[in-house]
């Protein structure tokens, strides 16, 4: 592929922080809104619809733009790492596509095919951070496949659902029995964003060691 991948590397960066400065600003933007709300409220007298609706939406608001907000991350992340691939599969003599790779995920196709074709050693999943990088994929997943719900029934307890310590170091609000993902501010976007550029710098380099500028 004819794309010049330090560029692309730059590009995804650049997002990451516009992601990043997106949130805090929707963040403050919807404290002021309810900082207004309440002040409109305590000088009205009565409370119809209207009002209530308003209140649902400030509470809701910030933790449904935040959710969006991880699941562009993560979708970016996965952006990147396929231009990786098609650079990979564009190499003269590479005879193994990514459509030879097993598998439905995503994210796991493209590593193991620049992992196991274009032997890039940063997306060895047995190495950090991986490990950590796959307790954000399940976050998303959570997200994106199940509402953000964790569990589908209250019967075992929540604290032994096995990304509820990842979530709580992340702190992020687990609602309810079932354990409602709901972010609360920018920790675990910037988590990402932080393990991810790294990774990202040192996949380019590795690439271009033993590729060049192929």
């Amino acid at each position: 592929m004819n794309f010049d991948l330090t560029l692309s590397n730059k590009i995804f960066k650049n997002n990451l922080k516009s992601y990043l400065k997106i949130a805090n600003d929707s963040l403050l933007l919807i404290a002021e809104q309810n900082e207004l709300f309440v002040t409109e409220m305590q000088n009205k007298t009565g409370i119809n619809d209207s009002w209530l609706e308003e209140s649902a939406h400030l509470n809701n608001a910030a933790w449904i733009h935040l959710n969006a907000i991880y699941i562009s991350l993560f979708s970016s992340f996965e952006h990147f790492l396929l231009k990786v691939v098609k650079k990979v599969e564009g190499i003269p003599g590479t005879k193994i596509q990514l459509k030879h790779i097993g598998g439905t995920a995503i994210l796991d196709k493209y590593v193991m095919y620049l992992f196991l074709v274009g032997n890039i050693d940063r997306t060895d999943q047995s190495k950090s951070p991986w490990d950590k990088i796959k307790q954000f994929k399940a976050v998303r997943n959570l997200l994106v496949h199940n509402g953000g719900i964790m569990q589908d029934s209250i019967d075992s307890p929540l604290e032994k659902h096995p990304n509820f310590l990842f979530l709580k170091s992340q702190d992020v609000i687990m609602a309810g029995g079932l354990g409602i993902i709901r972010m609360r501010n920018d920790k675990i976007l910037k988590a990402f964003a932080d393990i991810t550029s790294k990774l990202t710098d040192e996949i380019v380099t590795e690439f271009q060691i033993k590729f060049g500028n192929n």
